[in-house]
């Protein structure tokens, strides 16, 4: 049988693409390998001759300072493109760290090229580009202006929106420490934060499950709007349909 793709399907979230395109983007995850929590996949200062599909886990991009201290700059879910952001860099601007065990796919960047080769993808491309661009700038806003209440509502509002929970309820694999670092709050001032949301009866968290009670009072507390998240597609073009799978493997 064969293997969903996380990648083709991505990006068909934004292009009709052919069976040679989803060919193509399926060959980016001809060499999937496991990775430990933890795992450093590149380290800041490395030189960068690798990118990374993400097939199966969470993990991000980790700037580490001086004192101890890190900031949490992307989160990754299966299907992305890991390191995208610092396609132009020679060298690692930070950390690539898995936060769950993962499974991704290492690739030379220069594949790249073949999809800028390919109008399709390279549109598919930039328009991926510019929503994780839009999420990091949501996440800047998040961090600097709203209240840690305000804060992690609006998190747990993204979250719902990018893993395609409906109903509101999901899997959160990731630690204090990791949601802490990527808000700009302790893992102290995470869990009375999370305590508040429960005690309003908006959020209930048990065994790393999470399940939002009041989606509509979640975002008026958050200002969550859900226009950054949202993936326009191109311009309607002529392409034969394709199922969305890889090759077997």
């Amino acid at each position: 049988m064969p293997i969903v793709s996380c990648i083709v399907d991505r990006f068909t979230q934004f292009a009709v693409l052919g069976a040679e395109e989803i060919a193509l983007l399926s060959e980016l995850e001809l060499d999937p390998r496991s990775y430990a929590a933890g795992t450093v996949l590149c380290k800041a200062g490395s030189t960068a001759t690798q990118l990374f599909t993400l097939v199966k886990g969470w993990a991000g991009i980790v700037r580490h300072f001086a004192d101890g201290r890190r900031q949490v700059l992307d989160l990754y879910l299966p299907g992305q493109i890991m390191r995208l952001r610092e396609l132009g860099s020679e060298q690692a601007q930070s950390d690539l760290l898995a936060f769950t065990d993962i499974v991704a796919c290492p690739f030379p960047r220069e594949r790249i090229d073949e999809l800028l080769a390919r109008p399709r993808l390279a549109g598919a491309l930039l328009l991926t580009l510019t929503a994780e661009q839009g999420l990091l700038t949501e996440r800047i806003t998040n961090v600097a202006r709203r209240p840690a209440l305000e804060r992690m509502a609006h998190f747990l509002l993204e979250l719902r929106t990018r893993l395609g929970a409906e109903t509101g309820a999901f899997e959160l694999p990731l630690t204090q420490d990791v949601i802490g670092d990527m808000l700009g709050l302790s893992s102290v001032h995470v869990s009375r934060t999370l305590g508040r949301l429960r005690r309003l009866g908006l959020v209930h968290m048990a065994d790393g499950q999470v399940r939002l009670l009041d989606i509509g009072a979640l975002e008026t507390l958050s200002g969550f709007q859900v226009g950054y998240l949202s993936r326009p597609g191109l311009p309607a073009q002529t392409a034969p349909a394709t199922p969305v799978a890889a090759a077997p493997q």
